[in-house]
């Protein structure tokens, strides 16, 4: 089986030019889906900076985050510029989760950050909005 076949990927964040403000990106609803990796692609860092993802959740959509995941990477060394970050968050306690980029101290730009849902107790019927296009392909 192919993993396309069996996740659904969402674009959670767009880029966020350098600075040193968190940024939080969409919320993802996990009903149906038993955990969620976000990748946060990560370009220049400038010296001294403290760049890590972290998940936080709610029980409502929409509500301010009311849970903490406690869910981290730890925070990335200077000469990790244009690398990611993944975060894998599996059977989170709240319905609904986002993903924050933690910047501070020193200058990090996000080229964006991409959520992957999995373990879906059905497969997606079609894929989410934020997908242009998808092509699988068995031994072309």
């Amino acid at each position: 089986m192919q993993l396309s076949a069996n996740c659904k990927v969402i674009h959670v964040l767009n880029a966020v030019a350098a600075g040193t403000s968190d940024q939080t990106g969409a919320e993802i609803d996990m009903q149906g889906w038993e955990g969620v990796c976000f990748i946060a692609d990560i370009g220049a860092l400038n010296a001294t900076q403290q760049t890590a993802l972290q998940a936080i959740g709610s029980n409502a959509s929409g509500a301010e985050a009311e849970f903490n995941t406690n869910a981290q990477t730890p925070f990335m060394a200077d000469g990790d510029g244009n690398k990611v970050l993944v975060l894998d968050v599996f059977q989170p306690v709240t319905r609904y989760v986002k993903p924050v980029v933690i910047r501070g101290t020193a200058n990090a730009v996000i080229n964006c950050v991409i959520a992957i849902l999995y373990r879906g107790h059905k497969k997606p019927l079609v894929e989410d909005a934020t997908v242009s296009q998808l092509a699988a392909f068995v031994s072309p």
